[in-house]
């Protein structure tokens, strides 16, 4: 293997490195949007729950069940905003992984290319430096 082969093996593997590491920073984004997700859910079911049965109640028990379906309401509020920045973090880091594979393609073809072009002109020396004889034309010899 010459030196521009061994280059790009190089530029190659650090390629690969790239594509590896947004691929993780994807997968923990995800993670994270799938966790807001399911916080969502579980707030929502925890509301729905919380609602009074019928019969008799008193004033205090009414009071606590309307105070925590406010702050049940509010806890949902206040996850719109982080879920949707994780998202936005996922979608670009989706991008990013993208763009890494693309990269990573790019240099692989000019590695591919590079070591053809090589390959090409290591066979051209060779053939340059082989010694040809003239070829008899058959009868010539008279």
């Amino acid at each position: 293997m010459n030196k521009n082969a061994t280059r790009w093996k190089r530029i190659l593997a650090v390629r690969a490195i790239q594509r590896q590491m947004a691929e993780i920073q994807l997968n923990k984004c995800a993670a994270e949007v799938a966790n807001l997700t399911e916080l969502g859910h579980r707030i929502g079911a925890i509301r729905g729950a919380a609602q009074p049965v019928s019969g008799g109640h008193n004033g205090a028990a009414l009071r606590s069940v309307c105070e925590l379906t406010a702050r049940l309401d509010n806890a949902q509020q206040a996850l719109a905003n982080p879920k949707r920045l994780a998202i936005e973090t996922r979608d670009r880091q989706q991008r990013a992984v993208v763009l890494a594979k693309q990269s990573e393609m790019i240099v692989d073809k000019l590695a591919d290319a590079i070591t053809a072009k090589d390959t090409k002109l290591s066979e051209n020396r060779r053939s340059g430096t082989a010694i040809f004889r003239k070829q008899n034309s058959g009868g010539a010899n008279l």
